[in-house]
This record gives C-alpha cells, structure tokens and sequence, in this order.
C-alpha cells in the first residue's frame, strides 16, 4: 500500500480529489443564491457582495500561504487549509444575517487560499518540464467537475432539505478528504530536491521580471470571466432563461463536464508539442493566445432566443478558458524557481482573487441597473481579449526565472 502512495498517479489523483472538494465548497453557494435571497431578503447587489466576500482572506492569504508552503512543505499545509474551509462551508447552513454569511465566505476563501500554491509546488517538485502541462491539466480538472458537480449535488440537497443542509452536509463530507490526504500524502520531492529548501526570496527582483507582471495580468484578466462563471452562471440560467432550479443546475454543469475533458486534452497537447521539438515558449504561449480568442464567443450568447444557444455558446467559452488555465499554470510552474515555486503560485493567484471579488460585484451592480447579463458577459469576452494581448506582448522566453541573490535548482529531466 505504500508504494501505490509513492506512485506519481496516486500523487496527481490527490491532488485532483482535493481541488473537486475544493470546487464544491466554493461553488456551493451559487446554487444556493436564489434561495437565499430570498429567506434573508438580500438584493443581488447584497448578493454580488457575498459572492465577492470569499475572495477577500483568499486576495489577502494567498501570497502568505505561498511562504508558508515553501516553508513548512504541502503536508500540513494543505491538510490544516482544507480543514479550515470545510469547516466554514458547513457553518454556511446556520447563518441568519446577510452578516454571518459574509463572515462564513471570508472562512471558507482563507481556508481555500492555500490549494494553488501548493499544487504548483507539488507539480514543479515531482514532474518534469514535458510531464507538467498532463499533471496540472489533470488535477486542475478537479475544479472543473466539482464545479460541474456543485450545482446538481446543491440543487437535489435544497430540493430534499434546504439551503442550509445542503452547506452542512457538504462541508462535513469534505471533512473526509483531510483524512485522505493527512494519511496518503507522502511528503517527498521526488524531481526536484531544492524545492524542500527555500532560501531568502528577493522578492523585489521577482517581481520587477517582466514574466511575473504577465502572468499577474492574465491570470486578473482570466478569472473575471472565470469567476463570471462560478458565481453567475447558475442565476442567469435561472433568472434570466427562465429555468427551474433542478433544469437550471443540469445546464450549468454541462459547461463544466466540458471544461472537465478539455482541460487534460489542453495539457496533453501542450506537452506533446514540447516532445515533438517546440520550445516551452511556442509551446505554452500559443496555446494560451488561442483559446482565450476562442473564448470570446461569450460575448454573442445574450443575443439568441434559444437557451440551449447560450448553453453551448457558455460551454463553449469555458471549455477554451478552461484549456488556457492549465498552460497559465503550467507557465507559473516553468518559471518559478524551485525554492519559491509555492511563493510565485500565490503572486500569480493573488491575482485572480483580486478578479474574483471584482467580478460578482460589478455583475450584480450591472444585473440590477440594467436587468439584464448583456453588459456583464461583453465585459467578460474583452478580458479574454486582454489575456491574449497580455501573453503576447508582455510575457517573453517561458524557462525558470534566474536570480542573482539565490541558488537555482537543477533542470529536471
């Protein structure tokens, strides 16, 4: 048995495992919202606020979760974080106040802040630079089928409870996955030995290279409309076309089961072009300019009459998001050095919680002038415009950052 928790696979299946718990956690809520809104009399401005509010600890404790990973390895990190947020997603279900469920949010987001960085670090440590795009496209997956399992999971639990034990029971399931991971993790850096050795990061020479400023920007620009989708999704299929509350999870899953298989073809594929003879450069950024073109077809789906349209343009969207995602993270992998790999993936992600608190707020703010989603999801097709300007103009050579004040890692083979 110990060996089989030795093998990479078991690795890249805890690692998927936790970010499908993570996912259903923080999804949760978007299925609930109408409901809510409705027993605690909340508005959807009031609303847009609560779906931003898990993003202010997550804005604030991803960089510090970084550090601490780096420091005292992905172990306890990750075990201590995933319990954290459990425990908050279940205490969802008892709140009374518009208060106590931003207050539930902050808990859930700071437990939730850890999950990026520390895969990252796992990935740099234990795969090589043409097995990476496969090993974060897989356990990034996770996201996506948690968040394609949210709505359906939410949706029977209200209909058969309520709101409030479909938190409790969820929260106390996830519960389940810190004994897996506290057991089964197996705290070893297998490709790179460095990384379990940080030195004094110079973080003003980190952050002054050009490569960090991109993926920073890309990774704002992506999750707007990434989040676009985790907390808005659900209401517009409800609200705006009209679908009961099981018809409307069913559709808002299907986006996300065909983010789920996109998202290792997009690792994949990204990694054979790199055995085939391109470069991590042609191969990673590409793929990345590409797809977020592709994603912008988000901006034509108010414009049919026919939900099923909007349905396939939505999927559509975030099957190619969902693709750009993996090779954002791939990129962060290949150019963090080994020692701060956990600390570059919590910059980066720093990034997208700042999107995340940014992009339920306008949405609400624009859904309750205008009455309608027209304006928010344009807003959501020009920033995958952005990535793909940003990635091209500003990122330069993808290979690990080079600084002068601390020891580099040896390439991984």
């Amino acid at each position: 048995m110990s060996r089989l928790f030795q093998n990479r696979w078991w690795l890249i299946f805890l690692l998927f495992t936790g970010t499908l718990i993570n996912a259903i956690d923080r999804g949760s809520i978007s299925t609930a919202a109408p409901s809510m809104m409705k027993e605690l009399n909340i508005d959807a401005t009031m609303m847009g606020v609560i779906l931003s509010s898990f993003f202010w600890a997550y804005l604030v404790l991803n960089i510090p979760a970084g550090l601490i990973a780096d420091r005292f390895g992905p172990k306890a990190t990750l075990g201590w974080s995933a319990f954290l947020w459990s425990v908050f997603s279940a205490l969802t279900g008892t709140a009374t106040r518009f208060w106590h469920v931003v207050l539930f949010r902050i808990g859930v987001g700071a437990g939730e802040a850890a999950i990026n960085p520390v895969n990252t670090k796992v990935v740099r440590a234990n795969f090589s630079s043409a097995e990476r795009g496969m090993a974060v496209g897989w356990y990034l997956s996770g996201f996506r089928l948690g968040f394609a399992a949210a709505p359906v999971i939410m949706a029977y639990l209200i209909q058969a409870y309520s709101w409030r034990h479909a938190f409790i029971i969820t929260g106390a399931a996830s519960l389940l996955w810190v004994v897996l991971w506290m057991f089964t993790y197996q705290e070893k850096a297998v490709a790179d030995p460095t990384a379990a050795a940080p030195a004094k990061i110079p973080w003003r020479e980190l952050l002054r290279h050009r490569n960090i400023t991109g993926i920073v920007l890309c990774k704002f620009f992506q999750d707007y409309s990434f989040y676009l989708f985790v907390t808005w999704m659900p209401a517009y299929l409800i609200v705006e076309r009209k679908m009961t509350l099981i018809k409307g999870s069913w559709y808002a899953a299907i986006p996300w089961i065909a983010a789920f298989f996109f998202q290792p073809m997009a690792g994949w594929f990204s990694d054979r072009l790199i055995r085939r003879g391109q470069t991590p450069t042609q191969a990673r950024k590409s793929v990345i300019i590409a797809m977020n073109v592709l994603a912008a077809v988000i901006i034509f789906a108010p414009y049919t009459d026919s939900a099923k349209i909007a349905v396939a343009l939505l999927t559509l969207s975030l099957a190619f998001e969902s693709a750009s995602s993996v090779i954002l993270w791939t990129v962060c992998a290949e150019i963090a050095p080994g020692p701060a790999a956990a600390s570059v993936a919590g910059i980066m992600n720093t990034a997208g919680a700042l999107a995340g608190i940014i992009a339920p707020v306008v949405t609400g703010y624009l859904l309750t002038t205008t009455g309608k989603f027209e304006a928010a999801l344009l807003v959501g097709g020009i920033m995958f415009v952005l990535v793909s300007l940003t990635m091209w103009l500003v990122v330069g050579k993808v290979e690990t950052i080079r600084l002068s004040s601390a020891p580099q890692p040896e390439p991984v083979h």
